[in-house]
């Protein structure tokens, strides 16, 4: 024992040792509170070690690792885990499990060298992860315990008919939020010099409607609202059709080319953005900068089945790809669409592996 143990400098905080213990970095620890209050009501003892130089508020033991590896393996052999889960993190990482000495669980793995040091189960998020052996649970960070019904309705398609026969790409700004709609217009027209096209505009909240209605008078552009469209179909020479229901909110998806998911445009968002829906019809999604740390958005984004802006000129630029390359739009909507089928339950499953 050495002199800053004897002095008690080196002393463990209160409920690590004998833990089950969970080894991971800040950014997934802000969105591990499902996993975490499973552990705990399954095991009653889960304490946390951080990776990286985050921090953590909360009520559970908690300790930084050391970012020597050395210094980081002394910590695990003095706290002599019960069980052992790394959660994420890649493989240099890997030298964590021998120190413990004890069962380990390596969830949402990165790279094949979580499956070269003996855990009872290594899980990845989705296939292609180049993980040998392990089991493709889904991420169960992602928080989705079962997908949503979607709502396919042919006869709201084809309202767009004449502009699909003119050769026009429809883009859907969905369930837009608190100052996003003016970025939505900002951006359709830059897409419309680059290509004509139509932009559907849904705002989430019903009491907004009207108000934004009449403020994108403004724009000039040549708008036709759902609730009083009084012919078949959408004419070819309208440029914004206009969205004020739920349910064609929601039919409406399997209707386009792409969608730029709303409340993730703006910081004022307060809604919670929905990007299950769009992904299930199969079409490619397009995020802003804002609510990134919501659970699935965030485990999305990791997986690299959405497009992520960071503002108005990356989004373009999304947007600008999909519409020139269709392959490319469907190759990505097809890969959204089987991951995210691959989340649902993906927490029960991950938590039955570990005992």
């Amino acid at each position: 024992m050495g002199l800053l143990d004897l002095l008690g400098f080196n002393k463990l905080p209160a409920g690590l040792a004998g833990s089950t213990l969970v080894v991971t970095e800040a950014a997934a620890l802000a969105r591990a509170t499902g996993l975490l209050n499973t552990l705990q009501a399954r095991f009653g003892n889960v304490a946390l070690a951080l990776a990286d130089a985050g921090s953590y508020a909360g009520g559970l033991p908690y300790l930084a690792l050391p970012a020597e590896a050395d210094k980081a393996q002394a910590k695990l052999e003095k706290i002599r885990p019960q069980r052992l889960i790394i959660l994420g993190l890649d493989g240099s990482h890997a030298g964590l499990v021998q120190a413990a000495g004890c069962p380990a669980w390596w969830i949402n793995a990165r790279d094949a060298h979580a499956a070269q040091v003996g855990c009872r189960a290594v899980t990845v998020a989705q296939d292609g992860m180049g993980v040998p052996n392990a089991l493709v649970t889904g991420d169960p960070l992602a928080g989705v315990e079962q997908l949503p019904q979607i709502v396919t309705d042919t006869a709201l398609c084809e309202r767009l008919k004449e502009q699909r026969e003119g050769g026009r790409w429809v883009g859907y700004f969905a369930g837009t939020d608190e100052d996003e709609e003016d970025l939505a217009y900002a951006i359709f027209s830059r897409l419309m010099r680059h290509k004509m096209g139509l932009m559907i505009l849904a705002p989430r909240d019903p009491a907004r409607c009207e108000p934004v209605y009449r403020e994108s008078i403004k724009y000039r552009l040549q708008t036709i609202r759902h609730g009083r469209l009084s012919t078949s179909f959408i004419p070819i020479k309208t440029r914004v059709y206009y969205v004020e229901d739920a349910y064609p909110l929601e039919a409406l998806y399997a209707c386009v080319d792409f969608v730029v998911a709303g409340a993730t445009l703006h910081r004022h968002a307060r809604n919670a953005p929905d990007i299950a829906s769009p992904v299930l019809h199969g079409r490619p999604v397009i995020v802003g900068p804002a609510q990134r740390d919501h659970p699935l958005l965030a485990a999305a984004l990791e997986a690299g089945v959405v497009l992520a802006g960071d503002d108005n000129e990356q989004i373009f630029a999304h947007a600008r790809k999909l519409i020139d390359d269709p392959a490319y739009s469907q190759q990505l909507a097809a890969q959204a669409k089987a991951w995210l089928q691959t989340q649902a339950g993906a927490l029960e499953r991950v938590v039955a592996l570990i005992e």
